[in-house]
């Protein structure tokens, strides 16, 4: 079957899975609409380029054709729609059906809208002028600690400083993967001597207090046209034990499914000739 017979397919089902009463839905199609409601594929569509940009700091290092290869590695590996199954079936089997349609209730609310819509909006354009502007523009502002309180809470509730080093360490691996793939075999080190390399170079305590003083503003920044009632309304879902299932699952499901696309990389690594390797 061919590619764009396949993504028409899975685009007509999904459509009708989402048409269907929620109760007529088995777990995996309420997963799958859970991550439609959620906007979960605008959280991994910049990975690939997230990837692409970290190889940047190569040039120059290691021959151009093998950071061309680990670029297209990179992409077939971190796409979309290579996450999209995994996260759907990971979802699926940690969350119960019960929790998944009361998730989508709260989703299809009106503040569960406005909250995804301003997640998805602000997806594509983390890292951007745009929000070093935004930035910048707060330090001219006044100190806003009630705002500033609901931001923490909903770092800590939705587990966001777990996800953002999974991204990091997933994509971090998966450059180290696939510069081993390009060498001769005799001289890889394999995927676990890598792990333990990079916990070594960027321990995961040390990266979790980086990542976690880096979110606070960026938090700001995705949430920045989200009222004080619809953030404030967020928070008290994240932090319901419905709300903690949902993070804990969903988190699970982000983490282990970039750390196996990370592994993938140097699958997908091309048999590099002798005189490129690094």
């Amino acid at each position: 079957m061919k590619a764009s017979l396949r993504a028409a397919l899975a685009a007509t089902l999904a459509a009708l899975a989402l048409a269907a009463p929620l109760q007529a839905q088995t777990r995996l199609e309420l997963a799958e609409r859970l991550y439609e409601r959620a906007a979960i594929a605008a959280q991994l569509e910049p990975i690939p380029a997230q990837f692409a940009q970290g190889l940047e700091d190569y040039r120059g290092k290691i021959p151009d054709e093998v950071i061309a290869a680990l670029v297209e590695a990179g992409k077939k590996s971190f796409a979309e729609d290579v996450l999209h199954p995994e996260v759907v079936t990971n979802i699926a089997q940690k969350m119960k059906r019960e929790d998944i349609v009361k998730t989508l209730d709260w989703l299809d609310g009106l503040t569960g809208r406005r909250v995804t819509l301003a997640e998805a909006g602000a997806a594509a354009s983390l890292g951007t002028p745009a929000m070093q502007a935004y930035f910048e523009s707060e330090k001219k502002k006044p100190p806003h600690p009630k705002r500033d309180a609901m931001i923490a809470e909903l770092i800590r509730t939705t587990r966001a400083v777990e996800i953002g080093a999974g991204f990091i360490e997933a994509t971090s691996l998966g450059i180290a993967v696939g510069m081993d793939a390009s060498q001769p075999v005799e001289k890889r080190i394999g995927v676990p001597g890598l792990r333990a390399r990079l916990r070594a170079a960027m321990p995961p305590k040390k990266l979790r207090e980086n990542v976690a003083a880096m979110l606070p503003p960026m938090y700001g920044y995705v949430y920045r046209e989200v009222s004080d009632a619809d953030l404030a309304a967020y928070v008290k879902f994240s932090a319901s034990p419905l709300g903690q299932r949902y993070s804990e699952a969903a988190a699970a499901a982000l983490v282990g499914a970039l750390a196996r696309a990370s592994v993938r990389v140097g699958e997908k690594m091309p048999n590099v000739p002798e005189k490129q390797q690094i």
